[in-house]
């Protein structure tokens, strides 16, 4: 891992055009250290040199993708592994879903250190701010993604004496850093994004940069993975207050192969920070998986979602290309329409439902067909289901679901049993086993020492 942070650092380096005039002169390549603000910028803006990514392996191992028991042993270990919830996932391997947020959290503080070595004065500090800000919310952005693939998932009571994940503060690649806690680890997210919140812009040029509504957009995420929903109500309201645009889908050509328009083209005001997930095209985009096609059936005719998500195949199965990112790649990044669920939730678990039925009608007006959809109308005591329901279908193949079932796994009316076969058995993954926390990939383990997951 510190040779793979090394290597990384220089290539990183190369890359933003960074040239050897202002550089430190330093005895090892491991500790040069831009600069300028100029350089520390373009590490952070490294969109396409993994600093909008997230781990995507999750994925696999959730119900919204299925593959064919026939072709299993044809597909790559490490997919066939997650899928079917194996023991052994990496053997021996290493995996980008661990080593890329690492990657982003080593940039965000060669950031923060290379700032501590540049003076904040009046002719610079609205920047300095933002580009320490900005670090601070690629750090806790990271953190918070390991945390929902390789620690436990949040609760309360079991959170101080539960490991976390290695929480790096310093670019030092010879520091030991063990896991820690549970609650250590996501009192550090909370505290870089708290932190981080004042000193952002409330609008940004480029979508693949951190804003206010980013950060309160992430915090909604983090405190309902927490299941803290009354203060994923706030956040969530607090980022709508700043972004509250939608896309409407009337605009789209559902019958296209991909029908979202492309990220970066400025037409989809619904992106509020831009990342992918780490691609397992092998099952996810395989023209032998299927959706769930019990989720499938329940997007109503007049739902354009239907259409713009989902492709039929000749096998009779739907496969997806609804991706945000307008490519075979899954998005993982933060919307609006997310944050509206988000906090639809948090009203249906305070009893407040019409509050609840106003933000979901808002996102359901966008994408049913103009003059179709019959608002939807629920009671106290089946606003929540429906929320959830409408949860699934809205940000489906987002990277989400592997969360929510950690989370409402938690609660016994929510909890469910994932059911797959696989040579010849009937395999299966009930609510709050161990295998809801991924293994730390083993060359971790051997370079570190850190305690394993249980499997």
């Amino acid at each position: 891992m510190k040779k793979k942070i090394i290597y990384f650092l220089i290539a990183a380096v190369c890359l933003s055009g960074c040239t050897a005039d202002y550089l430190d002169k330093k005895p090892s390549k491991s500790l040069v250290v831009p600069t300028s603000m100029v350089h520390l910028q373009a590490l952070l803006d490294g969109v396409s040199n993994s600093m909008n990514t997230a781990p995507g392996i999750q994925v696999l191992a959730t119900d919204e993708f299925y593959h064919p028991e026939s072709n299993l042993a044809n597909i790559p270990f490490l997919d066939r592994n997650s899928y079917t919830w194996a023991k052994d996932i990496f053997e021996g391997n290493g995996v980008r879903d661990w080593e890329y947020p690492y990657k982003q959290i080593f940039n965000a503080n060669i950031v923060l250190e290379g700032l501590s070595k540049i003076s904040r004065d009046a002719s610079n500090e609205k920047d300095w701010d933002q580009l320490q800000a900005s670090a601070l919310f690629y750090r806790a952005n990271a953190l918070f993604n390991l945390a929902q693939v390789f620690a436990a998932p949040y609760d309360q009571p079991t959170a101080s004496a539960l490991p976390g994940i290695p929480v790096r503060l310093s670019m030092d690649v010879n520091e030991t850093v063990g896991r820690g806690t549970l609650q250590q680890t996501y009192e550090r997210i909370i505290g870089d994004l708290i932190d981080a919140e004042k000193k952002l812009p409330a609008q940004v040029s480029y979508i693949n940069r951190p804003s206010q509504p980013a950060v309160t957009a992430l915090l909604a995420r983090i405190y309902l993975s927490m299941r803290q929903y009354d203060k994923a109500t706030e956040m969530a309201s607090r980022c709508l207050e700043l972004h509250s645009k939608m896309l409407d889908y009337n605009t789209l050509t559902p019958s296209a192969a991909r029908p979202l328009p492309a990220p970066f083209s400025g037409e989809n005001a619904e992106i509020i920070f831009y990342s992918t997930l780490q691609s397992y095209s092998t099952i996810v985009n395989s023209a032998l998986s299927g959706v769930d096609s019990v989720l499938f059936k329940t997007y109503h005719a007049d739902d354009l979602r239907r259409s713009c998500f989902f492709v039929a195949r000749a096998n009779g199965l739907f496969g997806y290309k609804g991706s945000y990112v307008n490519a075979v790649t899954l998005f993982g990044g933060l919307t609006t329409s997310e944050v509206y669920l988000i906090r639809a939730e948090g009203y249906a678990r305070q009893n407040k439902t019409d509050l609840a039925l106003a933000d979901l009608n808002t996102v359901l007006a966008k994408r049913f067909k103009t003059g179709k959809l019959v608002a939807a109308n629920a009671t106290a005591e089946s606003i929540l289901d429906l929320v959830l329901l409408e949860r699934r279908k809205e940000l489906f193949a987002r990277g989400l679901r592997w969360s929510d079932l950690r989370r409402l796994n938690k609660e016994p009316e929510h909890a469910i049993t994932i059911k797959r076969t696989f040579a010849a058995s009937e395999l299966t993954l009930p609510a709050n086993d161990s295998r809801y926390v991924f293994p730390i990939p083993d060359d971790e383990i051997r370079s570190s020492g850190i305690e394993q997951n249980p499997r």
